[in-house]
């Protein structure tokens, strides 16, 4: 055996992106199970809590019916009604509130789509260049449907989220 032989190890012998594409290929399918999980609790919350305020709802529902029931105490009438319009209002804010559970899946599937993509794609980036590298920046940007991811993509600050509903 030469000594160029005895000194070259296995390692020398792989092609120099191949440490690349297997960490690459260990770790973005662990990244991809992760959002996914993290995307299936946000999702069975926001489920939840849906089925707890159409419960809520319903209470409110035959509230209001008892309150038409009742013999005509005003003063007594009057409060529970103030009170059923009151649940009713905070049930809507909260229905309303629950739109980040939307927000939130959509983004996480806008993520864990990009990871399974960038995971395929990787082998077939070695020599990859900017023009490759802002292209793909765009294609991910063109899927956002929200105005904190865009700001986010471009390292701007979110700030609060806003109180209208976006639907999507």
């Amino acid at each position: 055996m030469s000594r160029r032989q005895q000194s070259a190890s296995p390692a020398a012998s792989a092609p120099p992106d191949a440490g690349i594409t297997l960490m690459t290929a260990t770790v973005l399918p662990i990244w991809t199970r992760q959002l996914r999980a993290i995307q299936d609790t946000v999702q069975g919350g926001a489920v939840d809590l849906l089925s707890c305020f159409a419960g809520i709802m319903g209470l409110q529902d035959l509230l209001d019916s008892e309150i038409k029931a009742m013999p005509a105490d005003a003063a007594h009438t009057l409060a529970l009604q103030q009170l059923s319009q009151e649940l009713a209002l905070q049930c809507e804010r909260a229905l309303v509130g629950l739109q980040f559970g939307d927000r939130a899946t959509q983004m996480l599937d806008i993520l864990h789509d990009d990871t399974q993509r960038f995971s395929q794609e990787l082998p077939n980036m070695a020599h990859a260049d900017a023009a490759e590298a802002q292209a793909w920046l765009d294609a991910l940007e063109a899927r956002y449907t929200t105005d904190e991811q865009r700001d986010s993509h471009h390292g701007e600050s979110t700030g609060p989220p806003h109180n209208n509903v976006e639907f999507f």
